[in-house]
């Protein structure tokens, strides 16, 4: 499960990602804390508060959709919004963290915040890395980042394993993660089976569906 907001307890053999409010590892299972290249609470805050981390781009449906903010890496807000997260993250004892919406900004960008969340002890899991707009190599062979999380639409097993072995990461492990927007819609199983069937083939691939809505409660399709 990537981004979820009620965890539950897990288990040895579960990666489980945590939504952005969570404030503690998940006991007894591999956890990722969500953080955001976004301003994650921009919806929610006056004009003095979203100000902190301005200035902001106007590029992005993503953000507008959830309701957040595309900062403008060349501002000063950049590094605070990372910096606020990434030392909360280390105080509540998270190892590894995952960094939202990547493919709204340059690979650049993203290795400097890969590199910020270095500093702070934290290691990363690259996130759609093929939707990036540029060649996504220098960020998935940097050596703070130490997996992938896929979703739908954003690349394919074949993809991926190229990718990291590209990344001279044979054995990086690679997520897919898939869910239905409503209840028995059934696009989203279809295409979490299809992509396990290919996923098999290499070592280190996972894929789990989400039947209930956006990664809820999610179902190994690789078992």
């Amino acid at each position: 499960m990537i981004g979820v907001d009620n965890p539950g307890k897990g288990n040895a053999d579960e990666v489980v990602e945590v939504g952005y409010d969570w404030e503690k590892p998940v006991p007894g299972c591999t956890s990722i804390a969500y953080c955001n290249l976004f301003n994650e609470k921009y919806s929610e805050q006056s004009k003095q508060e979203r100000a902190q981390y301005a200035p902001y781009l106007k590029t992005s449906d993503t953000a507008e959709d959830y309701g957040e903010g595309q900062i403008d890496p060349r501002g000063e807000g950049w590094k605070r919004n990372l910096t606020e997260q990434f030392e909360r993250r280390r105080k509540q004892g998270f190892a590894y963290i995952e960094l939202d919406n990547p493919d709204a900004y340059s690979v650049a960008d993203v290795v400097g915040a890969v590199e910020i969340a270095e500093s702070y002890g934290l290691k990363v899991i690259a996130k759609n890395p093929r939707l990036m707009g540029g060649d996504p190599l220098p960020y998935v062979a940097h050596r703070n980042v130490y997996g992938i999380i896929v979703e739908k639409g954003a690349g394919n097993a074949h993809e991926m394993d190229a990718l990291r072995q590209r990344a001279g990461k044979p054995d990086m492990p690679v997520w897919f993660v898939f869910f239905d927007k409503r209840k028995g819609a059934g696009t989203g199983k279809k295409a979490a089976e299809q992509t396990a069937g290919v996923a098999r083939q290499y070592r280190g691939m996972h894929v789990s569906y989400s039947p209930g809505g956006e990664y809820t409660h999610s179902v190994d399709e690789t078992a």
